[in-house]
């Protein structure tokens, strides 16, 4: 396949027509753009070997992406045979928005506790950091749940490892104060440290740099972009500096222009003449505090429908004085009540931004969670992913609830899931008992997103043995079922070496394993699990000896994904049946 890299943003700056697939390379500012034969991209996509990848729906104006939609599906039209990846923020797009062009539609999900436990060691080594640094981290993600939360996605995680190092173990822990950690990192103390002050060279004060930075950052705010012109961006600045003398004397528009892209760590051009932060969040948190600094509240909360604006507004309410955040917090209230197509979204926002509002009118938080409370429970996907957003605030009013239909106590349970906390445990609690499968298997799924062990004790133990498996994901939970005494349904869905559970004294009970994690299987392990009736091998294997399982009496079924070359089947029993699975299964 051929990648055909198209950012939406780059692609509609300065209100560009979407392009053309010849002009593709040079809409992106690719440097070889023109160096290929006349109709090498037309080629290329009518014999079906390009591999397009459209990003970021979400970084365009809401009222330009339906235009978008008919472009993607004009190119789709001309040229069937390609691949299409979409991406765009959950909150920008309807539900099932490209179904009608048959895309499948995936949520990317947030790292799990297993998943950020690996990416810190991995920074740790890459970095050349310390050990002791990585076991004091991995200790805080743990028992400080608000960083937990906020190491869920690879960019922040990234960020806390360095702060951490940084800071030598000190680490914030509110969203705000890791970022105003960052930027003191980045815009001040860095060059400072590594002697970059030298007689000589340009040096700009940190808080100079945010000033400057904010005042980028608004712009694109309030101009629905993610990128803006190089050539804006010095215009700006030209602006700025003369109300800023002790930076004016430093240099021209274009000199600081240049030191800010260099040196903050913030800014980057990512095609010729164009120029981005290197993160969305960097521009709504700096955008958000030069918005609270203009008093632009009214401003804010009439953009606050927009999903462009949520995040500026949560910061924004961090940004403020506790009556500047009752101004904003009673007026998204009102405004909810006057507007009745984004009522829920601007509830829904409110109570998110308590999160952030550390000094508060309690009347004004009483308010904005009674206006949430109507909101519960949830009654679609949608609902429990919008008010999972929401943040831990959810909790709270999630185990106020009782006398559920089947669909809201789902709901629930996945929204409870998805908000991801060990504050989330108790809530979960309340639905173990249900009956309905998929609750069961919304909980045994959600183990590897919690403490093991107090979710085996307050939730795995009071699930009944049925046919839900059970996925082990770590040697920890390996031994928390082992506690409880295993089940007949285990899933290895991590890297747990299968003679590990071999050995243990859960072995004798699994009746029904079910391999999808990439452990070197080797069939021989298997032949310690005396009452295994079933058995699923979820990877593809270039090849399988099944012949050792010939010792196990009871085993009835095997069942293996398209792609795996099974050997020695003829020395298994007649009795024995196989299915073949699509690998999507």
């Amino acid at each position: 396949m051929v990648p055909l890299i198209l950012p939406m943003r780059t692609l509609t700056r300065k209100g560009m027509s979407l392009p053309r697939p010849e002009d593709f390379l040079a809409s992106v500012g690719c440097p070889i753009a023109g160096a290929q034969p006349a109709g090498w991209i037309d080629r290329v996509l009518l014999e079906g070997r390009g591999l397009l990848l459209i990003d970021g729906i979400d970084e365009i104006p809401e009222n330009e992406r339906e235009a978008s939609r008919i472009w993607i599906s004009d190119l789709i039209a001309a040229y069937p045979k390609n691949r299409w990846l979409v991406t765009s923020r959950p909150s920008a797009v309807r539900d099932n928005w490209l179904t009608s062009l048959d895309f499948s539609e995936f949520e990317l999900a947030p790292m799990r506790r297993e998943d950020i436990t690996s990416f810190i060691r991995r920074w740790h080594l890459a970095a050349g950091a310390g050990e002791s640094y990585e076991r004091a981290l991995l200790r805080a993600i743990v028992t400080k749940q608000d960083l937990g939360r906020l190491a869920t996605n690879p960019l922040m995680c990234a960020l806390i490892c360095a702060l951490n190092r940084d800071r030598h173990g000190y680490l914030p822990e509110g969203r705000k104060e890791l970022y105003e950690a960052a930027l003191s990192m980045l815009l001040a103390r860095r060059d400072r440290e590594r002697g970059m002050h030298e007689p000589g060279l340009l040096h700009i004060a940190g808080s100079y740099q945010v000033q400057l930075l904010q005042k980028l950052a608004y712009w694109m705010i309030r101009n629905g972009r993610s990128e803006m012109d190089r050539a804006d961006v010095i215009e700006l600045l030209a602006r700025a500096l003369p109300a800023m003398p002790n930076v004016a004397d430093k240099g021209t528009p274009e000199e600081i222009y240049r030191h800010l892209l260099v040196r903050s760590g913030l800014l980057r051009e990512p095609s010729i003449g164009a120029v981005d932060f290197v993160h969305r969040t960097f521009q709504d948190y700096l955008g958000a505090k030069a918005a609270v600094e203009a008093l632009d509240f009214e401003l804010l909360v009439s953009h606050a429908h927009l999903d462009q604006w949520e995040d500026v507004i949560r910061m924004a309410v961090a940004h403020a004085r506790p009556d500047e955040r009752t101004r904003i917090l009673t007026s998204l209230l009102s405004r909810s009540d006057a507007s009745p197509d984004y009522s829920h979204r601007l509830r829904l926002l409110a109570a998110a931004c308590l999160e952030h509002a550390t000094e508060l009118d309690p009347v004004v938080r009483s308010a904005v969670q009674h206006s949430a409370a109507d909101l519960i429970p949830p009654s679609s996907f949608e609902q429990a992913h919008v008010l999972a957003d929401a943040g831990p605030v959810v909790l709270e009013l999630l185990s106020e609830i009782q006398g559920l239909s089947g669909d809201e106590a789902y709901f629930t349970v996945m929204c409870a899931v998805r908000i991801g906390t060990d504050a989330a445990i108790p809530v979960l609690a309340q639905y173990r008992d249900l009956p309905d499968k998929r609750i069961q298997e919304l909980l045994v799924r959600a183990w590897n997103e919690f403490d093991p062990n107090r979710f085996a004790d307050e939730i795995l133990d009071h699930l009944a043995d049925s046919d839900v498996y059970v996925p082990v994901h770590n040697t920890h939970e390996l031994k928390a079922l082992e506690r409880l005494g295993g089940r007949s349904h285990v899933r290895l869905a991590g890297v747990v070496p299968l003679e590990e559970l071999a050995v243990s004294g859960i072995a004798s009970r699994v009746t029904h394993m079910w391999i999808s994690a990439n452990i070197g299987l080797s069939c021989d392990c298997l032949t310690s699990f005396s009452n295994l009736q079933v058995l699923t091998i979820g990877l593809v294997h270039s090849e399988l000896d099944v012949s050792a399982l010939r010792t196990l009496r009871s085993l009835s079924t095997i069942k293996y994904v398209t792609g795996v070359n099974l050997a020695g089947v003829d020395t298994l029993p007649d009795n024995v049946k196989f299915e073949a699975l699509e690998s999507r299964e």
